[in-house]
């Protein structure tokens, strides 16, 4: 347990705090970009949903980072660490991260008269979230290339945008206030994407270093 809460605060001192300062500083930029006070719900809706799920791309997406450092990898595997509870370690905190600053968003919304329904909107956001994570965990892991982890779930969200519903069905990642099934499915896809991801990159990593 010990060697955990160490890789865990190694991740927090050296890594995470980055990617969550890159993250609060781009919803606390929302008020300048969009503005969120006195929203109906579908503008509240669409803040949440074409904004704040952003973050998850930041938070997610380079979990495998430190591994890129040779004598980091050599550490872990010294100290005979399942390297699987080491990415899990790293997922959690990237999750409790995004779900912290979802839940604070919101309450600067209901704060400034926004109209939402909160367990519907934190639950769909935080789905987004996840989804856009384990689309850019995974194509991070098939390429082993960081800019294409970010580039695959922008991509994603760029098709949201230019296709809408009526092209995407179920993956839809904006269908919050029209068909929030949407929310579930996406749910589902970012989690199996981002267990195939964590898989694929220790079995890659296993292979260079034996």
């Amino acid at each position: 347990m010990e060697k955990y809460l160490e890789i865990t605060k190694v991740q927090l001192k050296h890594h995470a705090w980055q990617h969550l300062l890159v993250s609060i500083l781009l919803l606390a930029a929302s008020p300048l970009v969009l503005g969120i006070s006195n929203l109906d719900a579908a503008q509240s809706a669409k803040v949440l949903e074409t904004y704040v799920a952003l973050t998850g791309i930041i938070l997610f997406v380079p979990v495998f980072l430190p591994e890129q450092d040779r004598d980091l990898w050599d550490v872990i595997k010294a100290k005979y660490t399942n390297i699987m509870s080491v990415y899990l370690a790293r997922i959690l905190i990237s999750l409790l991260f995004s779900a912290l600053l979802t839940l604070a968003f919101l309450l600067v919304m209901k704060a400034g008269n926004c109209e939402i329904e909160p367990g519907k909107y934190y639950f769909g956001t935080m789905a987004e979230i996840i989804a856009f994570g384990g689309i850019g965990i995974f194509a991070y892991a098939v390429t082993d290339n960081l800019i294409v982890g970010y580039m695959i779930p922008l991509g994603y969200y760029v098709a949201g945008i230019m296709a809408g519903y009526q092209y995407m069905k179920k993956f839809y990642p904006f269908g919050m206030l029209t068909d929030y099934d949407t929310k579930y499915w996406i749910l589902a896809a970012g989690l199996v994407l981002m267990g195939c991801g964590i898989m694929l990159f220790r079995r890659r990593r296993c292979l260079q270093l034996h």
